[in-house]
């Protein structure tokens, strides 16, 4: 098998390389670049941000249309691997966890509306997201099949209650998805929630410590008794796990 990446893979490669050599590496050098949280503050990151956009090598992942690269995923491996020579690295071209799962589910299965509220800020970089799925035990972990969190209709809403925990980049996002449990279904009966940071019902109970530097927004334990979302105006993505595979459909209520 040739893995020769195809030459306009491996320009880019090497101007990945070449950015974060310049522009990324030298902020890990000064301590004094460090928040509390062992990690560089996003004002400090804004312009080395900004510059990687300038550049053309902003989200690789994303629709081009949104301001990304909509580059095969090939490429992705390629670019991630020279972005990563830094912890900073993904987060300076956007492509850092949890926004480069996010983008790329709501990518596959948004509809146009979804995409246009939720997905184009976080290309744009102008906020950031959390998924919240794993919850403390007996709830859902890597098995989405033990999800304890429910969302019940009531009306024309849904209403949501449950706890959430190790919920990467929650303390700092704009955007979440939030997978919660609605039929008894093991495989068929969840559903990702999309929800705004200022829509009421829940609140971060803490910041869970952690080995090692903390993502920006940390990793939090989340609580709700009364998330509502209306049936009527919600959108959400059906989830359907197995041991073999997931995949996603698009609804509306």
């Amino acid at each position: 098998m040739d893995f020769t990446l195809a030459p306009e893979i491996e320009d880019l490669r090497l101007r990945v390389r070449a950015f974060v050599e310049e522009h990324v590496l030298p902020l890990e050098a000064d301590p004094q670049n460090f928040s509390e949280h062992e990690n560089i503050p996003e004002g400090r990151l804004a312009k080395v941000r900004e510059k990687a956009r300038k550049a053309g090598l902003w989200a690789p992942q994303s629709p081009k249309e949104y301001g990304g690269m909509d580059l095969p995923m090939v490429a992705w491996a390629a670019i991630y691997e020279e972005a990563a020579r830094s912890i900073f690295g993904p987060l300076a071209i956007n492509c850092m966890a949890p926004d480069d799962g996010n983008m790329n589910l709501l990518k596959l299965v948004g509809t146009h509306e979804q995409k246009e509220k939720w997905l184009k800020p976080i290309v744009e970089g102008r906020v950031r997201s959390s998924f919240t799925m794993t919850e403390p035990a007996p709830g859902g972990g890597s098995d989405p099949s033990m999800m304890k969190t429910k969302a019940e209709k009531k009306g024309d809403r849904y209403v949501i209650g449950g706890r959430k925990w190790f919920a990467t980049g929650a303390e700092g996002a704009a955007h979440f998805i939030l997978v919660a449990r609605t039929s008894d279904d093991k495989r068929r009966g969840l559903t990702a929630f999309l929800y705004h940071k200022d829509q009421p019902g829940w609140r971060i109970i803490r910041r869970i410590p952690i080995m090692g530097p903390h993502e920006h927004g940390g990793h939090c334990e989340l609580n709700s008794m009364d998330w509502k979302f209306r049936a009527r105006t919600c959108c959400w993505v059906k989830v359907m796990a197995s041991r073999s595979r997931r995949s996603g459909s698009v609804r509306h209520g």
